[in-house]
């Protein structure tokens, strides 16, 4: 039954879920995704196929005037921000040409960051060729995202919302592929068997390298021939995976379990960080995200303390936030100095942005809100007068990082895998603004620890930090 009732959500699994695909997502509304970790395969391992709401009345604020008030400047701030402009017409493709300026667009499976073919995924490529709407979340501001129709070739009548930067890496440059309809298609196929398409990207990304190295054969895959840019293989290898079929049932798995299974030294080719493939980041020509991806609770994830201001070179923000005794290392992205000072705040930030389900394209990048703006609003929604203390509110976020941290211990997890693979911390960046880096990650982890007060051999939370955020329930160290 198809109900149109526009008041009504639905969180769903998609084929992939249901067979328990490691990677696949809870997909809402159809192309929005909790997309990583393998949230779909944990709904479908209970039976769980949709979850389906509908609300009834309005919320209320605490202060009604001060708060739509306060809303409106935002609005503002967000409208005149010149990057937020760039992103309202372009959308997270305007990405693309800066990450290839940088030398950070990865390709070949992160064997370098920088792809020939990168102008075919760029906005100035892509919005005349293939956009026909802009849409936007409810009661945006900026309206980053876009309808996009194919028109011609072996993929025509493809209409899909997307794909954002993290798919054009993830099934473009990456793999090898020039062309937008490719990943705009990939993005479809995703989307409707539910899975996620970081992951899936280098998971394809991890099979072809193998298989350029001789680890893997076509009796291995089934008379498959992997190689880069093969547009229609890439999609034929989406569909195995979603339904477990043929070699797609090894690949469903993800890197790390199928580097495994394969051996004969494919785990070099694997990307992941605590079991997650690595986004579409690279720490050797930025390192804050390779602190960030090392440290992530779930692994490489660039959602959850992502710095810009290195990235991109931003003197004022980094000012503004971190004093100017910081410069100029702070916003060098080839210099560990200072760089776990920016993840840690980001990352503190970060959680109060996602608590209070705030839009990641304002507070990351473009750099318009931080915890100042949070602790501003937040009393005038709740009337709690704790709330509008930014050290109240760094405190909770140190709770929810700390919280995590206590979880993964509990589950084995040590300063070892607060690491990167290989890639990044013994092979230099061939070529680029970046030819020669590499990652130094080691210093960078004693500082982070230092100032989240965990054990800097271990990676534990002391028993004075756990004592000072209330978290002797957990009975860490019992």
């Amino acid at each position: 039954k198809v109900n149109h009732d526009p008041d009504i959500q639905v969180a769903a699994i998609g084929p992939a879920g249901e067979n328990l695909v490691k990677f696949s997502s809870v997909m809402v509304n159809h192309a929005r995704a909790a997309g990583r970790t393998g949230m779909g395969a944990v709904l479908g391992s209970k039976n769980v196929k949709a979850i389906t709401v509908r609300g009834h009345g309005a919320v209320e604020v605490y202060d009604h005037e001060g708060f739509v008030e306060l809303a409106k400047k935002a609005h503002n701030r967000v409208r005149v921000n010149p990057q937020a402009k760039e992103m309202g017409k372009w959308g997270t493709w305007v990405l693309t040409a800066l990450k290839q300026e940088i030398g950070e667009l990865p390709t070949y499976n992160h064997r370098t960051g920088v792809f020939e073919g990168y102008d075919k995924l760029t906005g100035d490529y892509i919005r005349p060729r293939f956009t026909v709407s802009d849409r936007a979340c409810f009661g945006c501001s900026l309206g980053c995202k876009k309808m996009n129709y194919i028109r011609e070739g072996p993929f025509s009548g493809t209409l899909e919302e997307g794909p954002e930067y993290e798919g054009l890496m993830a099934f473009g440059s990456a793999l090898g592929v020039d062309d937008f309809a490719t990943t705009l298609k990939a993005n479809q196929v995703c989307n409707r068997y539910g899975m996620d398409i970081i992951s899936a990207g280098a998971t394809i990304g991890f099979a072809i390298e193998a298989f350029e190295n001789g680890l893997l054969d076509e009796k291995d895959t089934g008379g498959l021939k992997l190689d880069w840019g093969d547009r229609e293989g890439i999609i034929r290898l989406l569909e195995m995976m979603a339904k477990r079929e043929g070699f797609g049932d090894l690949l469903a798995e993800g890197v790390k379990t199928a580097a495994e299974t394969i051996g004969k030294g494919s785990e070099k080719y694997a990307l992941h960080v605590k079991g997650m493939e690595v986004s579409g980041q690279d720490g050797r020509t930025h390192r804050s995200i390779g602190l960030g991806h090392a440290t992530g609770a779930r692994g490489a994830d660039h959602l959850r303390s992502l710095v810009v201001v290195d990235q991109l070179g931003y003197k004022d923000v980094a000012i503004k936030r971190w004093g100017a005794d910081k410069l100029p290392e702070i916003i060098d992205p080839y210099t560990e100095k200072h760089k776990a000072v920016a993840v840690v705040e980001s990352e503190n930030t970060y959680c109060i942005r996602d608590t209070l389900i705030v839009c990641w394209y304002s507070v990351s990048w473009p750099p318009i809100f931080w915890m100042e703006d949070f602790a501003k609003i937040l009393p005038l929604a709740t009337g709690e007068k704790h709330f509008g203390k930014v050290e109240n509110l760094t405190e909770i976020a140190e709770r929810q990082v700390t919280l995590k941290r206590l979880f993964n211990h509990r589950e084995g997890i040590s300063r070892k895998d607060d690491n990167l693979p290989d890639r990044f911390t013994k092979e230099p960046m061939p070529e680029g603004p970046g030819k020669g880096q590499i990652v130094n990650l080691d210093p960078m982890l004693d500082d982070y620890y230092r100032l989240r007060g965990w054990d800097k051999e271990t990676g534990l939370p002391t028993k004075k930090t756990i004592k000072r955020l209330s978290l002797e329930w957990t009975k860490a160290y019992s």
